[in-house]
């Protein structure tokens, strides 16, 4: 197997063929006669050009790249595997540049498969192979991250973020994601069936089924909640489960939590502490909140202005989703800022700013909130 640039020669016989088999370095042909090269690109050895050099004395004909770009079966040319009747040479174009009468394919070879370059010309037949390197073994996809990370959750907990190192097929989420009890026996139906990706295809929204959580409801009363509280689970994801490329993940991932106390109550921002850093650094802005929040709208739903202007950095979420920091781009400016706060951010059980998760609706309207509430500090 030749790998890089690499030379394949041969010389006329009597008989005017030869037989040109890979496998030993083959050294140039005496000064000449005909011979049959590869080359191949360095940075990608698929992207090969062959090379026919002409004899000395017998000039490929001026016109032979017009003729070759033109011609249904040409003379010169590169096949998949064997060349036999009714199979085509590969697409591309032929060039002519003095002696050297070259053959570029449209497309970059295959990985892991054998070519057969063949020239016949009168008096002359020359044949050669190549046989492209195995393509490496794929990269199996990872589950990075399973959020939240907490390992207490509400007996009403509502979303799980999968974050995966890339895009996962999509379509199969409920064959690859159990939910087992501490006795290891399935629970049944627990997952909400419609799939949510993020745009890059690298994060899903497991929802546990909402009309089970929400109390009161068909699917509460008929089948319980997913979740008792006290009691222990394991969410499992199936090493089966494939990536887009079709790779699977290949290892079981698990995350163990208990059911603690339900939450019910609409989301504030009592008790929520600010440790504002000092004017002309860069430290980190670090706001803590009395109960987990929900990882993905602490995401969205805080940023930083002054005068009204956001300002750039970036945002991290501590472990446990009790935390969340900011490092602006730029070192603070001493003066008065806001934490300006999305009304739609919510607990691990789905209660926002705006409004509860459960909200009877018999007995009152919902109620009405901004879309944003500020909350001031000053930098000094």
């Amino acid at each position: 197997m030749f790998t890089g640039s690499f030379t394949l020669s041969c010389w006329l016989l009597v008989a005017g063929s030869c037989l040109l088999a890979m496998g030993t370095a083959v050294t140039a042909a005496p000064p000449g006669l005909a011979a049959l090269r590869f080359e191949a690109d360095q940075a990608n050895p698929l992207a090969v050009s062959l090379i026919a050099e002409a004899p000395t004395k017998s000039p490929w004909p001026h016109d032979s790249a017009t003729e070759l770009n033109r011609a249904a079966q040409p003379w010169f040319g590169l096949w998949l595997g064997e060349p036999k009747p009714g199979t085509h040479a590969l697409a591309g174009t032929y060039s002519l540049a003095g002696a050297h009468l070259r053959f570029r394919p449209s497309l970059p070879l295959l990985p892991g498969q054998t070519y057969t370059a063949r020239l016949e010309r009168p008096g002359l037949s020359l044949r050669a192979e190549h046989r492209t390197a195995a393509p490496a073994p794929a990269a199996a996809p990872k589950l990075l991250a399973i959020y939240p990370t907490s390992a207490r959750l509400p007996a009403n907990h509502l979303k799980f973020y999968l974050v995966f190192s890339e895009p996962m097929e999509s379509g199969v989420f409920l064959n690859h994601c159990r939910l087992l009890d501490a006795r290891g026996q399935p629970v049944e139906a627990p997952f909400r069936e419609t799939e949510l990706w993020s745009p890059d295809g690298r994060r899903l929204t497991l929802w546990f089924h909402p009309g089970r959580q929400k109390t009161g409801v068909n699917l509460n009363v008929e089948f319980g909640p997913v979740l008792v509280e006290g009691g222990d689970y394991r969410l499992v994801i199936d090493g089966r489960w494939p990536s887009a490329r079709g790779v699977p993940l290949g290892a079981e991932v698990t995350k163990t939590f208990r059911a603690v106390s339900p939450l019910h109550e609409q989301l504030t921002t009592n008790g929520w502490e600010m440790h504002v850093p000092a004017a002309g650094t860069r430290d980190a802005l670090r706001v803590a909140f009395p109960h987990p929040l929900d990882w993905a709208t602490l995401h969205r739903q805080l940023r930083v202005v002054q005068a009204d202007t956001p300002l750039a950095g970036a945002i991290t979420v501590e472990p446990g989703e009790q935390a969340w920091r900011f490092v602006p781009e730029r070192a603070w400016p001493a003066g008065a800022h806001r934490l300006r706060v999305g009304t739609a951010i919510e607990d691990q059980a789905g209660n926002s700013l705006a409004r509860p998760f459960e909200v009877n609706l018999r007995t009152k309207a919902l109620p009405t909130a901004p879309v944003e509430v500020d909350l001031p500090f000053a930098v000094r």
